[in-house]
């Protein structure tokens, strides 16, 4: 059973938030109309055949208990009379009952620990809100600003909305932060994530919380994310005896999105490259925002296969700084051309300007061959679904480019969910894809539960342990590899990341693909003896550029590894490497079997 995070006074809190806001309003409306319905009702037809001023008074009497009412034996007389005592009555508990719920709902949050704060008003944030009250999670959610109507349908789901500034002790002491489970700073501006995760640390102080509190921050800037990982390892460098009391979990929904738009769609670019006959993957990307460089990152570093070349990127944007920036920000991928440089070009191209036509694939083409995929992420949604049409329907012409166009999309639409899919048809044609909706991106699984770091545990698991000459590990294993996870410092946290974003182009180079329904599938596959070595060689490139793209760079002749500086003294060639060493690739390859179990419980079966 998965865990919620709450305790009795949370969840009764939120069930009273619920309460107070749903639909009793309306009962509560229905009861007083129809009280007041038999009250006069009742009353004019007891006192029909008196003029009516005299019905009426002698109707609204009914309250005051005169004789005729008083000592009333007739059935219907005795309806009025109770009406009309009832009315005002009920009318004034019920007049209190809803500002009764929430001033309980309050006391009871008095007493709330191992909840959900949620800080910030975005799209974002009240997605993942709605997601843990799925969860039967208890939420709070911090928000300045919020639309009353947004508020008011969060509560009546029984999320406790507070008004305030999440970067203030005294509004996150109100949400109980200090005693939550999780706190996510999901604000605006980083800075202000930032911040709220220094008021956290700030109200907790020393106090002693086991297990820590988790306070996940998102960063829009992939710089910021990076400082902000390295920051955390400084800090459990640092540490004292005994867990922290906060656990920092820095994040990116950018990064999230591309890392799972890799993790599902290697085998369909790998499979489609070997069908067309290409040498290496080659995205093409229209617009460079920080989404599409966040996919363009994982690509380069995890999308390396042992049948093809290493991959290739494309990028077409208006956006002059968009080349100087990435390689400013990526240095050591391109200063190091001994060990690997980053196969990406920058072509000036504006879609408001010019449109899409036959001349531009062309010149493409010639510049850098046929693609294998599209990348589209210009920085707004309609820019992209505008270009994304146009680049089907140019693509489809003649065949020219018959490859899957991946659209970036940050809240799904009606058109994402009708046509833009995937591929639905068994012809080898260009198809829509959308991803990056904070729909799918924003949920609990992915931000609070980090299911996206489930490979990259088991494959530190492996490589830690040498597990990779032992037989293969057990499901109870694959799934408490996580547990140690949160104590892993983050230079090894980034390299086992994309050792699993590259599990299923591991799984592809030794012949097998996911099961599908209906499917017998194996869950316990191995790597062909004749590939293994090849494979780790791959294996072995791939990790140079991972760790280039990370800030890694070559130690000098004779200089010992250093942390600390981001030197490596294994960025060298494979034959360069001694013979432990490639075993460490080795032990990686089998990892991705792992890894590759526990994201695909339904087996493989051979691709033949």
């Amino acid at each position: 059973m998965a865990q919620k995070y709450a305790n009795l006074w949370s969840r009764a809190a939120a069930s009273l938030t619920a309460l107070s806001h749903t639909q009793a309003g309306v009962v509560r409306w229905g009861v007083l109309i129809l009280l007041t319905i038999v009250w006069f009702g009742g009353g004019f037809w007891l006192w029909r055949e008196l003029p009516f001023s005299e019905a009426l008074y002698r109707t609204f009497s009914a309250v005051s208990m005169w004789d005729e009412y008083f000592n009333a034996h007739e059935p219907m007389r005795e309806v009025v009379r109770y009406a009309a005592l009832a009315t005002p009555v009920v009318g004034l508990v019920f007049a209190f009952s809803g500002q009764l719920g929430r001033s309980l709902a309050r006391m009871f949050n008095l007493g709330a620990r191992h909840h959900v704060v949620i800080a910030g008003d975005s799209a974002a944030a009240l997605s993942l809100a709605q997601d843990c009250r799925k969860r039967k999670d208890s939420v709070i959610l911090i928000a300045d600003g919020l639309a009353e109507e947004t508020a008011l349908g969060l509560r009546r789901k029984g999320v406790i909305v507070f008004e305030g500034d999440a970067t203030q002790l005294e509004t996150l002491r109100t949400a109980r932060a200090h005693h939550a489970a999780h706190v996510v700073a999901y604000e605006p501006d980083d800075t202000a994530n930032l911040q709220v995760e220094a008021a956290v640390r700030r109200l907790v102080g020393d106090s002693k919380r086991k297990p820590p509190i988790g306070v996940h921050v998102s960063t829009r800037s992939a710089m910021l994310l990076k400082e902000a990982r390295e920051m955390r390892s400084s800090q459990m460098r640092k540490k004292k005896a005994g867990p922290p009391p906060i656990d920092p979990k820095p994040f990116s929904l950018d990064e999230m999105a591309a890392r799972a738009l890799v993790q599902k769609e290697s085998q369909t670019l790998l499979a489609l490259a070997q069908q067309l006959g290409q040498q290496r993957l080659h995205i093409v990307f229209f617009g460079f925002d920080a989404a599409a460089e966040a996919v363009a990152e994982r690509v380069l570093m995890s999308l390396w296969s042992a049948h093809f070349e290493p991959p290739r990127l494309t990028v077409l944007t208006p956006d002059t700084a968009a080349e100087p920036g990435f390689k400013a920000r990526h240095r050591e991928a391109f200063a190091n051309p001994e060990a690997w440089i980053a196969d990406i070009a920058f072509l000036p191209f504006d879609w408001n300007l010019a449109s899409v036509g036959d001349e531009l694939l062309a010149m493409v083409e010639d510049a850098r061959g046929k693609p294998t995929a599209i990348v589209v992420s210009t920085g707004s949604d309609p820019g992209n679904i505008h270009l994304s049409i146009a680049l089907k329907r140019l693509c489809n012409s003649g065949e020219r480019w018959p490859v899957p166009i991946y659209m970036r999309e940050t809240s799904q639409s009606e058109f994402s969910q009708q046509y833009a899919k995937g591929d639905e048809t068994p012809e080898l044609d260009a198809y829509l894809l959308a991803f990056g909706a904070h729909q799918v991106n924003s949920t609990r699984t992915r931000v609070i539960d980090g299911a996206l770091d489930q490979g990259a545990a088991i494959a530190h698991e492996h490589y830690n342990k040498g597990l990779g000459k032992k037989d293969a590990m057990s499901m109870r294993e694959l799934q408490s590899a996580m547990k140690d996870w949160s104590d892993v410092l983050e230079t090894y946290r980034a390299a086992n990341r994309a050792v699993a974003d590259a599990a299923m182009v591991k799984v592809w180079d030794a012949g097998f693909r996911p099961a599908v329904k209906g499917e017998k599938g194996e869950t316990a596959i191995a790597v062909p003896a004749d590939l293994l070595e090849k494979m780790a060689r791959t294996e072995h490139d791939r990790w140079m550029a991972e760790r280039l793209m990370s800030g890694w760079r070559p130690t000098d002749d004779g200089e010992a590894r250093n942390n600390d500086l981001m030197a490596h003294d294994k960025i060298i060639g494979w034959d360069q490497l001694n013979e432990a060493d490639r075993d460490n690739d080795v032990v990686q390859v089998r990892a991705s079997m792992d890894v590759a179990r526990l994201m695909h419980k339904e087996g493989f079966v051979s691709r033949g």
